[in-house]
């Protein structure tokens, strides 16, 4: 009996990880792909101050209750990008033999460079500001 929960355990954090795995492995060029696809409508959603960019390179919704912004949609944008992000900063950070952590910070502050005037953005403190 303990060797089969020990099994079924195993098993489960295999089948549980598998995914991850695998999207790690996939290819960067149809990230990128699906990465540009999405530009346009998160810009949009930073441009109505629905969304920002957080401290560690990922977006976080800001303020779902615009007129005319479909929360559902927001949440499947920002789900898909994070998870797309992380992927990128995964293999960005191997290449670069630094933390993932490390990666994902300097890639939050590369973006707050790069913003436009008026999107939301996170200080390292965690506090909230508009470029």
């Amino acid at each position: 009996m303990k060797k089969a929960t020990t099994f079924l355990l195993f098993a489960c954090a295999l089948f549980t990880a598998l995914p991850v795995t695998v999207r790690a492995e996939e290819d960067l060029g149809s990230i990128k792909t699906r990465m540009s696809l999405r530009l346009a409508k998160i810009d949009e959603l930073k441009s109505k101050g629905v969304l920002g960019e957080n401290n560690v390179g990922l977006l976080e919704v800001r303020n779902a209750a615009v007129p005319g912004v479909n929360a559902t949609e927001v949440s499947a944008v920002v789900g898909d990008e994070n998870k797309d992000r992380q992927v990128v900063y995964a293999a960005l950070a191997k290449k670069a033999n630094v933390s993932y952590e490390q990666m994902s910070k300097a890639r939050a502050k590369a973006i707050a460079a790069n913003s436009v005037p008026g999107v939301w953005l996170q200080k390292e403190t965690g506090e909230w500001y508009k470029k």
